[in-house]
């Protein structure tokens, strides 16, 4: 098991490449990661209102500008 307190993008993308090093050794492999709901977005941090929500199109748009690194999903 890797634990992993902070959440830089390259951080964790350096974790997941340590769990895939010890794939094939009959364990199991877990990665932990404490995330903070909402991480970077003013309007979505520490509140369970946007579970299962997506924003509006406006919404996203100003989302997106506060939190600049993402997984270029969009």
């Amino acid at each position: 098991m890797h634990h992993n307190e902070s959440l830089p993008l390259q951080k964790i993308i350096e974790t997941l490449k340590l769990a895939k090093d010890k794939l094939g050794q009959k364990k199991p492999i877990a990665i932990l990661l404490h995330t903070e709901m909402g991480n970077g977005v003013d309007f979505m941090m520490h509140t369970h209102a946007w579970h299962g929500k997506a924003p509006n199109d406006e919404q996203l748009k100003d989302a997106l500008a506060q939190n600049k690194e993402t997984l270029g999903d969009y």
